[in-house]
């Protein structure tokens, strides 16, 4: 049996759980967790070694329940090397320490790479599908682009109504600016473009604060940038794109009710994935779409949208849960269950 070391971290230079898999999302870097430590969650980091060697690497952020209560959630984590069951076994104990530590109702999982449910439905409880549709978990289902291809292999591989509407915008006099430093100096456009496009959408938005302390902490995130679309001096379209590992995430996007006849988004979209290939990457990630299941309601427009440029559809582990509290871990259910099916 090995020896598994777990060490809590507190530098993020000292946290790069790239290291082990390619997969890695964005959420499990540093940077993310100083973003919920600006919202006033609790961040905690930790490092698994195995004969000095990283096997696993794992950020939680703490979520608030009633009466003082709270749970721990892994954001597309623990990243893993090896799902081994005596890292698993290990891991469910060091994990039940720190829940007790933080009185945690239970800690949910969402194994990174995609893991099998035979080799931990032993081990932990499989969280219900009518739990998954929440603004604090990372959805099931993501759309991935891969963008090392050519711009003619690219467009042509889109879906006609995607590729008409790029060349439309560029007749229509749309130009795109990729801004990679100055970040903050467009922050109030941004903010109200994501103000006006939530109200249009209906979704609601963290504090202004947040996306500001984002803004704020662009330029240490390395490749990351703003793909801004105008007409003339005015600006449309500012969408946020992050750089992690070898793929480039479609953060946020805010955009303009005027002049959408000229198609600017999908041109900042477009200059975006060809700005996201010179740094590097692989992968242009959309982010969340739509189920068969319907879990994720009202998103069928979004990922219409998102479909037209190419790509593939990922699907990541099912959600897992550690249970310490049965009872709060009931309620919590049951009180997502009535939300959901509106009882």
């Amino acid at each position: 049996m090995s020896n598994f070391e777990f060490k809590e971290i507190v530098n993020n230079e000292d946290f790069n759980p790239s290291i082990i898999s390619g997969e890695v999302s964005f959420t499990q870097a540093g940077f993310y967790g100083d973003w919920q430590k600006s919202l006033g969650r609790k961040v905690r980091r930790f490092l698994v070694l195995s004969d000095k060697e990283a096997v696993a690497y794992f950020q939680l952020v703490k979520y608030p329940l009633l009466l003082s209560k709270n749970y721990l959630y892994i954001p597309y984590g623990p990243v893993v090397k090896d799902f081994s069951k005596d890292f698993l076994a290990e891991f469910k104990k060091e994990l039940k320490k720190i829940a007790k530590e933080e009185n945690a109702v239970f800690v949910r999982l969402d194994f990174t790479p995609k893991v099998e449910d035979k080799i931990i439905k032993s081990l932990f409880t499989k969280a219900p599908l009518f739990t998954y549709h929440s603004a604090y978990f990372q959805p099931r289902l993501e759309w991935f682009l891969k963008i090392n291809k050519t711009d003619e292999t690219l467009l042509t591989e889109m879906h006609k109504n995607g590729r008409y509407s790029v060349k439309f915008a560029e007749k229509k006099d749309i130009k795109v600016e990729i801004v990679t430093k100055d970040f903050e100096k467009y922050f109030e456009i941004f903010y109200s473009l994501m103000v006006g496009t939530a109200e249009r959408n209906g979704f609601s938005l963290h504090s202004k604060k947040y996306y500001e302390n984002i803004f704020k902490s662009l330029s240490k995130i390395e490749n990351s940038f703003l793909s801004v679309a105008r007409l003339e001096d005015k600006i449309l379209v500012v969408d946020l794109v992050i750089v992690f590992g070898k793929v480039a995430h479609y953060v946020f996007s805010g955009s303009s009710s005027e002049e959408r006849n000229r198609m600017p988004t999908y041109l900042a979209i477009w200059e975006a994935i060809r700005e996201a290939r010179k740094c590097g990457c692989e992968y242009y990630n959309f982010g969340g779409i739509s189920s068969d299941d319907k879990t994720y309601k009202g998103w069928d427009g979004l990922t219409s949208f998102k479909k037209k440029f190419g790509g593939e559809e990922v699907r990541h582990s099912d959600f897992y849960d550690l249970i310490l509290n049965p009872l709060w871990y009931y309620l919590y259910n049951f009180r997502k269950f009535v939300k959901k099916f509106g009882f």
